[in-house]
């Protein structure tokens, strides 16, 4: 599996997206593996995270899985499922060893916690 860069954009995090449901998650060191069903394929997905964070220890930085192209909905019948994987290091908001930065990832309940790596 080809891992993608993640980054920070506020243009693109506030553009509208189409629905991406996250099934389920892991996360080791600073790789990041998304598995989701959404509608039809939707090509090539980006994490990108917002500029701002929120203001708590360990700050909270929103993100969002995005497509990184809009897709002609095709209508199928069965939902799509996929995989993808993030290298997650650009999201933190320190770029030091043993930094932590809670991740608020759309359309996932609950924040997960990254520790920079090195």
């Amino acid at each position: 599996m080809q891992r993608q860069l993640s980054e920070i954009n506020d243009s693109l995090y506030q553009s509208e997206t189409e629905p991406i449901q996250i099934d389920s998650l892991q996360l080791e060191a600073n790789i990041l593996t998304l598995y989701y069903s959404c509608p039809d394929n939707p090509g090539e997905l980006n994490l990108i995270g917002s500029t701002m964070l929120a203001k708590s220890f360990p700050p909270i930085r929103s993100c969002k899985l995005m497509a990184s192209s809009p897709k002609a909905s095709s209508h199928n019948s069965t939902p799509f499922h996929g995989s993808v994987q993030f290298d997650i290091k650009p999201l933190s908001h320190k770029f030091i060893k043993d930094a932590p930065t809670y991740l608020q990832i759309q359309g996932w309940p609950e924040k997960l916690l990254f520790i920079y790596p090195e």
